[in-house]
C-alpha cells in the first residue's frame, strides 16, 4: 500500500505533500509524488525538439530547471524525456516542502492528468490520493473545469483534498 500525493509543480511548498507525508508515516507506508506532463505541453517538447537543424532547447522552470539541451535534427523528445522532466518537477515540490524528503518516492507521467493521477494509484493500490485544489465559486468550477473536481468523482478510494486559498 501508499499515499500517493499528486501536484501541479505550481505551489512550493505544496500542503499536499506535507499531508501526504504525515498519512505516510502515520499508517507506515510508502509515499509517492506524482507530477503528470500534459499531453499538450509533451507535444510542445516534441515539436520544438524535432524542429529545425542542430539547435538547444530550454527547458522551463516547471520542467526540471532552465537546463539546455542540444538536440540534433535526428533526436526526438521522447515519452520517457517527458516523464523525467515530470519527475524533476515532483522533485523540486518536494525537495521545496520536506526537510527529510528521502522516503519519498518520485514519479513523473506524461498524459491526461486525471487518468494518469487515476491509474497510478490503481497501479500502487493506494490507501489514500492526496490531491490540492484551490478555492473557486461554483461558476468558476463550471465554466473552467476543475481536476480536482473530477478526481474526487471518479477515485475508488479515499481523496484527501488539500484547498489553499488562491
Amino acid at each position: 500500500m501508499t499515499i500517493l500525493t499528486a501536484v501541479d509543480g505550481e505551489t512550493i511548498p505544496s500542503h499536499a505533500v506535507e499531508r501526504g507525508a504525515e498519512l505516510a508515516e502515520a499508517f507506515d507506508v510508502e509515499h509517492v509524488v506524482l507530477h503528470v506532463m500534459p499531453q499538450d505541453v509533451f507535444e510542445e517538447f516534441r515539436s520544438a525538439a524535432s524542429g529545425g537543424s542542430s539547435r538547444t532547447i530550454t527547458t522551463p522552470a516547471s520542467y526540471g530547471g532552465a537546463d539546455q539541451h542540444p538536440h540534433e535534427e535526428t533526436e526526438e523528445y521522447t515519452v520517457d524525456d517527458g516523464e523525467r522532466h515530470a519527475t524533476g518537477v515532483a522533485r523540486d515540490v518536494v525537495r521545496g516542502t520536506l526537510d527529510d524528503p528521502s522516503n519519498t518516492i518520485l514519479k513523473g507521467r506524461v498524459g491526461e492528468p486525471v487518468e494518469e493521477i487515476l491509474a497510478e494509484a490503481d497501479r500502487r493500490n493506494a490507501k489514500y490520493l492526496v490531491i490540492g485544489g484551490r478555492q473557486r465559486t461554483p461558476v468558476g468550477k463550471a465554466v473552467f473545469g476543475s481536476k480536482t473536481q473530477s478526481i474526487l468523482l471518479e477515485a475508488d478510494r479515499p481523496v484527501v483534498t488539500v484547498m489553499s486559498q488562491e
